[in-house]
């Protein structure tokens, strides 16, 4: 019976504990979900998206994707810096996606890739507590060059909006003469052939295109700052020539790296986001 009475206390301290001391900033975490494709995602989502009882069902949380960088080489769906907690504690859902590196694909098939996990998750977030339409995509590095080409090709139905997050391939043309040549990692992903430069330059298709898209907020480092400040630039002013609304934010204070890393514990770059995600999730 001592027992008895012991374990029945537990049961009533945890059914506490979830209800009333259990922060809502806690995630519920749904890891390595498949989307075809050999493509797997992870979930983090709100606690505010659990049922609270019977007559009360959980809210449906806007949904910012996440695609990450690595030079189109390399990198995980499991490089997210803190953009998880960043986006839980607004009460947001953070979905991480991963893509197929280069050589195993080329910049077609990870579009392809990221459209898919896009597509997967305006047709099931739903069930994980997300809001299939309030979907923001974001990107770092060859994620921000990715989640552009989705977006000015009119590819991944309709989104809330876009956040480029430091990259210099927007338009790979005016990065090459820039530079009068390009890296390995540049190489390794566009290779040698201009027709390719042409062909995986977001700029191309807003260039050719007439269709509406989403608002942009278009980011940029101090790392080679004055080339950043150039491309970011120069892209945003071919957008806004289409009517886009575009927002930029001048990172001269941040690194390449901490541009992301950042974001969530440094004011002014997560105020940028912020500001941005609050209009976009309206």
């Amino acid at each position: 019976m001592h027992y008895s009475i012991i374990a029945f206390r537990n049961v009533l301290c945890a059914i506490f504990f979830l209800a009333f001391v259990w922060p809502a900033s806690a995630q519920i975490v749904s890891r390595a979900v498949p989307v075809g494709g050999g493509q797997y995602i992870d979930i983090h989502a709100p606690n505010s998206v659990k049922p609270q009882g019977f007559f009360k069902p959980g809210k449906k949380a806007p949904v910012l994707l996440y695609v990450h960088g690595g030079g189109w080489i390399k990198g995980t769906r499991d490089k997210f810096y803190d953009l998880d907690k960043f986006a839980i504690s607004r009460g947001w859902m953070l979905v991480s996606i991963d893509y197929r590196p280069v050589p195993r694909t080329n910049i077609d098939g990870q579009v392809r890739d990221v459209v898919r996990a896009i597509n997967w998750v305006r047709s099931n977030i739903s069930r994980y507590g997300g809001n299939s339409k309030k979907i923001v995509i974001m990107g770092h590095s060859a994620g921000s060059h990715l989640v552009s080409m989705v977006a000015a090709k009119g590819l991944g139905g309709k989104l809330r909006g876009v956040i480029a997050n430091d990259v210099q391939a927007y338009d790979m043309v005016a990065y090459g003469g820039m530079r009068g040549d390009l890296p390995h990692v540049y190489l390794a992903a566009f290779g040698t052939n201009p027709q390719n430069w042409i062909k995986w330059s977001p700029v191309t298709y807003v260039r050719q295109g007439s269709r509406k898209l989403p608002p942009f907020l278009i980011m940029y480092s101090g790392s080679n700052y004055e080339r950043r400040k150039i491309l970011a630039r120069g892209f945003a002013a071919e957008l806004k020539a289409k009517g886009v609304r575009v927002s930029l934010f001048d990172g001269k204070r941040y690194s390449h790296g901490s541009i992301a890393s950042k974001i969530g514990t440094s004011a002014e770059v997560t105020r940028a986001v912020e500001k941005f995600l609050k209009r976009a999730f309206l």
